[in-house]
């Protein structure tokens, strides 16, 4: 009977190993152009370049990026540049880039599904009106590749409203804009198609289909705090990921300092269905909840030492199905952003030899 159970083991072990994978991505360059006057333009003050994009637009041999001091956005194929455009301003009449009235401070770039990308538009205050209209805030554009303005997206559709604070946006498999932000300090996820709103998911929604009414009132009598934390789609477009994080607050504090308890994943279809669990007791601080991974996994973010990410694999059952390590190259202060697209490709940005460079892990 021992020699059967020994037997057995290595073929146990095979089938645990079978559902698990560990992978290391490495940086590929993919796109690189020189930091100067006639290439790519961006202040430097005490040797450090300043004002790099968060997030550059890449689709195959295109890369999109923004010149938030220039106020100028560049489409790149093959290394090669295809137009430039910039803010219309009194004091910059000379210039090849095409001028765009509604293009003030770039910022942020995601590429479309038809032959089109979006850029984050920041919008400044004008002069010391406080009126809604004219405080400032965020727009999102959408050009084509040939450089023509599609339109101006403004939250809820309308073009008078703009986003006060835009946290994450991209494009799932059919093109539509998704876009998470919070106004007046709820979170927001929006769906735009065109420039139409589609589909809109609140805070309360999220916190409601995490928690029920009783669960809710329990953590009220034990000094806990709920709040939904993100809100993501698939790259289908046809479920969201919900993530709430209850934190229980200290009576004895004074300032009311709030602890982590755990955080609770679930999943839910856009069509009428009950969301389903993921995660029901998330307690590690450093597990992140991040996008979801393919059309059945969901991703949680962890910082390493030495400048190393991981993002772990997850099956909607909460199974470890592969652990991706992002190891970068050289000094970690010569990265500036790390990101994964929702089509579960990821990027980085390195600024290194005066050149400005994009990578792609793999």
């Amino acid at each position: 009977m021992r020699a059967l159970v020994l037997a057995l083991l290595p073929a146990i072990l095979l089938v645990s190993c079978a559902r698990f994978r560990s992978s290391t991505l490495t940086p590929e360059k993919v796109f690189s152009l020189a930091i100067a006057e006639d290439k790519a333009r961006f202040p430097r003050q005490g040797g450090v370049y300043h004002e790099i994009p968060g997030r550059v637009g890449v689709l195959k041999d295109w890369v999109a990026f923004s010149e938030p001091s220039e106020k100028t956005v560049k489409l790149y194929r093959s290394g090669k540049l295809v137009f430039a455009v910039r803010a219309q301003e009194k004091d910059k009449s000379k210039s090849d880039a095409k001028t765009v009235e509604a293009l003030r401070v770039p910022g942020r770039i995601a590429m479309g599904g038809n032959d089109d990308f979006f850029v984050e538009n920041y919008l400044p205050p004008e002069g010391e009106n406080k009126d809604a209209s004219v405080r400032g805030g965020y727009k999102i554009l959408q050009f084509d590749f040939k450089g023509k303005l599609l339109r101006a997206i403004g939250r809820k559709g309308l073009s008078e409203l703009v986003f006060e604070n835009i946290l994450w946006f991209d494009t799932d498999s059919r093109g539509n804009l998704w876009v998470l932000y919070r106004y007046l300090d709820e979170l927001h996820l929006d769906r735009y198609e065109g420039g139409r709103l589609a589909f809109e998911f609140r805070q309360n929604d999220c916190e409601a289909m995490t928690l029920d009414k009783k669960q809710m009132e329990m953590l009220k009598d034990k000094n806990s705090i709920v709040h939904c934390e993100y809100i993501y789609p698939f790259y289908s477009g046809e479920r969201v990921m919900l993530s709430s994080r209850i934190d229980r607050v200290d009576p004895e504090s004074d300032k009311k300092q709030l602890t982590l308890a755990y955080r609770i994943v679930k999943i839910k279809n856009i069509a009428d269905a009950a969301p389903e669990t993921v995660f029901a007791r998330l307690t590690n601080a450093e597990d992140h909840p991040y996008l979801p991974q393919g059309k059945d996994s969901v991703g949680i973010w962890q910082n390493l030492d030495a400048g190393k990410v991981r993002i772990g694999r997850y099956s909607l059952d909460g199974d470890l199905r592969n652990s991706l390590v992002i190891e970068i190259s050289g000094r970690p202060t010569e990265w500036r952003q790390i990101w994964q697209t929702l089509s579960g490709e990821i990027y980085g940005i390195r600024i290194f030899a005066d050149q400005f460079e994009v990578h792609r892990f793999r």
